[in-house]
């Protein structure tokens, strides 16, 4: 009888090792987290350099992982438009962005680790405005967008 509690002893002393050496694999292994305090920082950035404005038709910001693809989309009134875009985050992260529907177009890509002014361009717009974010393998990034009614 004695033996037996013996052996049920090591194999609970075994099982609880294994557990503790696999939980602490799991969490060595885990890759290394932004801070809320880095990405709140790109936050600020994207929405210091691509500010508000009353006459904007819409805009938005939002933190993106590696890997995501995000659809934007507003309704707009028939008219020439100015999509402004602008991101943040760590080295080498970057944000292909397309004004397609349906299918992939290859879009234009942004450097989210360069501090750099937003891009802008021009669009004719019918009803709607659909832009199409898909994020690097690197992440998060701070995405930010803007659109404008151009005034002839």
């Amino acid at each position: 009888m004695r033996g037996e509690r013996e052996r049920g002893a090591v194999l609970y002393a075994a099982a609880a090792l294994l557990v503790a050496g696999g939980a602490t694999w799991w969490f060595l292994s885990a890759p290394p987290d932004r801070g809320n305090d880095e990405v709140e920082a790109w936050r600020a950035a994207v929405e210091r350099e691509l500010p508000d404005s009353d006459t904007q038709a819409d805009a938005s910001t939002m933190t993106l992982q590696a890997g995501v693809d995000q659809s934007f989309e507003t309704s707009v009134e028939t008219g020439e438009y100015q999509v402004s875009l602008i991101c943040r985050g760590g080295p080498e992260s970057f944000v292909r962005v397309s004004l397609s529907q349906t299918g992939r177009d290859s879009g234009l890509g942004l450097r989210c680790s360069e501090d750099r002014a937003p891009d802008s361009f021009k669009v004719g717009l019918g009803d709607a405005m659909r832009l199409h974010v898909v994020v690097g393998d690197v992440g998060p990034v701070v995405f930010r967008y803007s659109l404008q009614r151009v005034v002839s």
